[in-house]
C-alpha cells in the first residue's frame, strides 16, 4: 500500500464518511452528484477532492449597445474542493475542514489573464447527534433554497455587466432572489427532525462603500425547511443594522423574509419563491448603497421542469422590483426610483454521462436600469 501521507497510509474508497460530511456544506450548486476522489486512512482520517468546470458560449444582443459573443464562466465559476475529516472523537464528534478554490474564465473588458481567482470556502465543521456547527467562510443562509433552482444555478442567468460581464454571471440575482454570498460566519445546522431542518447564522455584515459605515453587530440569518415525500417548503429571514457616521449620521436596517416550495410529481418539477426586503434594492445585493435605506423591494420567480430520460427541459421566469422613495436631503439621501427587472429563461440540460452535462439556454432580459438583451447560450460542465 503506497504511503500518501507522513501521518498514515490511505486507501481509495468509493464513498465514505467524507462524502457524508461534504454534503453538509454548500460548496457549489450542481443538480448532479459529484463523483469524488475519496481516500481513507487506517486510523480513521479521511480526505476527498471534488469540483466542477463549467464553460459557456454566450451570444447576446443588447439594445442600444452591441452584439457580442463570449466564452465565459456561468453563475458558478470553475471550482475545486478539498475536504479533510479527522477520526471521530471519544465524545462522538466528527471534525472536518473544507476549502474551495475558484477561478473565472472571463475578466472585465476582456483583460488577458485577468479572470478572478478566489477562495469562496474555508471552514471547520463540528458535527454530532445535535447537528453541525460551521466556523469560517461558507455560503450564507437566507434565500439559499431559492438559489438552489435548476435554471440559474446550473447555467448563466443575468449578464450583470452586459456583453462584457466579468467573472461569474448573476443567475437570478435581482430577478428572483437576493444573493446569499460567501462570508465568514458561525452557523448551526440542525439534524433532520422528521423532515424539519433549520439553520441559524451570525454572518459578517456587509458595508455599503459610498459612505463611512459602522456595523457593531453581525447579520442574523435563519431558515427552516420541511421535506415531505414529493415536496419541500421553506421560509427564512435576515436582519442587519447599519450605522452611517459623519456629519449626516443616521441608522437603518437591512431586513427581509422569504417563502418558497418545490413540488415533484414523477418527472415534473415546480419551484416557486417569494422574497420581501427593506434596505436592499431591486439588484438583490446586500449593502450596495446607503441610498437603498428604507427602499422596499421584492424578488420572485417560478420554474417548471420536465425530465425525459437523461434530458431536462424547463422554463423559468422571475422579477426583481423596488418601490420609489423620496429624497431626504437632511441625511444626504437622493430619491430612489421605481425599478423593475425581468428575466425569462428556457433551458435544456442533457446528462451525456454521469460527469458531463450539456446545457442550452435562451434568455430574454428587460430592465429599467440596464440595457435589455436577448441571449443564446451553449454550455458544458464536467463534475468530479
Amino acid at each position: 500500500m503506497k504511503n500518501l501521507s507522513n501521518r498514515s497510509n490511505f486507501t481509495a474508497i468509493s464513498f465514505s464518511k467524507v462524502a457524508s460530511v461534504v454534503g453538509l456544506t454548500a460548496l457549489a450548486f450542481s443538480p448532479v452528484a459529484l463523483s469524488e476522489v475519496t481516500l481513507e486512512s487506517d486510523n480513521g482520517w479521511g480526505t476527498s477532492i471534488s469540483g466542477s468546470i463549467p464553460i459557456f458560449a454566450v451570444a447576446s444582443d443588447h439594445d442600444d449597445s452591441e452584439q457580442a459573443f463570449r466564452i465565459q464562466s456561468g453563475f458558478n465559476p470553475a471550482n475545486i474542493n478539498f475536504h479533510v475529516v479527522a477520526p471521530k472523537t471519544d465524545s462522538g464528534l466528527t471534525i472536518s475542514g473544507h476549502f474551495q478554490v475558484d477561478t473565472h474564465l472571463n475578466a472585465p473588458n476582456g483583460v488577458q489573464n485577468g479572470g478572478l481567482f478566489e477562495s469562496r470556502v474555508a471552514n471547520i465543521q463540528v458535527s454530532g447527534d445535535f447537528g453541525t456547527i460551521t466556523l469560517g467562510k461558507d455560503f450564507g443562509v437566507f434565500n439559499t433554497n431559492a438559489i438552489g433552482d435548476i435554471a440559474s444555478q446550473g447555467g448563466v442567468g443575468w449578464l450583470g455587466g452586459g456583453a462584457d460581464t466579468g467573472n461569474a454571471t448573476g443567475g437570478r440575482i435581482g430577478t428572483g432572489y437576493v444573493y446569499a454570498n460567501f462570508n465568514p460566519q458561525i452557523k448551526f445546522t440542525s439534524t433532520d427532525m422528521n423532515g424539519f431542518v433549520y439553520k441559524i447564522a451570525f454572518i459578517n455584515p456587509e458595508e455599503p462603500q459610498d459612505a463611512s459605515i459602522e456595523t457593531s453587530t453581525p447579520r442574523f440569518e435563519g431558515q427552516v425547511t420541511y421535506s415531505g415525500e414529493s415536496f419541500r417548503v421553506w421560509t427564512g429571514a435576515f436582519q442587519q443594522a447599519v450605522s452611517v457616521t459623519g456629519a449626516q449620521a443616521f441608522d437603518y436596517d437591512m431586513q427581509g423574509f422569504d417563502v418558497g416550495a418545490h413540488y415533484q410529481a414523477g418527472a415534473f418539477g415546480l419551484t416557486v419563491n417569494y422574497t420581501d426586503t427593506t434596505g436592499i434594492g431591486a439588484d438583490g445585493l446586500y449593502g450596495g448603497s446607503i441610498n437603498d435605506a428604507d427602499v422596499d423591494a421584492t424578488q420572485w420567480f417560478f420554474e417548471a421542469d420536465y425530465m425525459l430520460d437523461k434530458t431536462r427541459f424547463g422554463i423559468s421566469y422571475g422579477e426583481g422590483s423596488q418601490d420609489s422613495r423620496a429624497a431626504d436631503p437632511s441625511i444626504g439621501l437622493s430619491a430612489a426610483a421605481d425599478v423593475d427587472n425581468e428575466l425569462t429563461m428556457l433551458f435544456v440540460h442533457h446528462q451525456l454521462s454521469t460527469q458531463f452535462r450539456i446545457v442550452g439556454e435562451l434568455q430574454d432580459y428587460q430592465s429599467d436600469v440596464q440595457n435589455d438583451y436577448n441571449a443564446i447560450i451553449l454550455g458544458f460542465q464536467f463534475d468530479f
